[in-house]
């Protein structure tokens, strides 16, 4: 991943044990994803920058989820066998 965050199975994993912890309904995956988009919101809205577009802001984080969102779908996509032709090909024969 770009920008100096490290995602890995052992982070997300964690996280989600924590959500677990404080209700146990964060058990099922979009539970925990709503605790982490309300987690988003609230430290967002905790922030006193007088130049900070927050809803830019959250425009951007959307757009960041997609891009991540697509690159591990890329990732974790079964890479497709190779189709690629050979032999020797003589007029007449197909």
């Amino acid at each position: 991943m770009s920008g100096g965050i490290q995602l890995s199975g052992e982070l997300i994993s964690a996280v989600k044990d924590l959500l677990v912890q404080h209700d146990a309904s964060a058990e099922n995956d979009l539970m925990s994803m709503q605790y982490l988009c309300a987690i988003i919101g609230y430290v967002l809205a905790h922030q006193t920058n007088p130049g900070l577009d927050k809803r830019g802001f959250l425009n951007d984080m959307t757009t960041f989820m997609g891009q991540v969102l697509d690159q591990v779908e890329a990732d974790i996509k079964p890479q497709q066998p190779s189709q690629e032709a050979f032999g020797i090909w003589k007029p007449g024969e197909g």
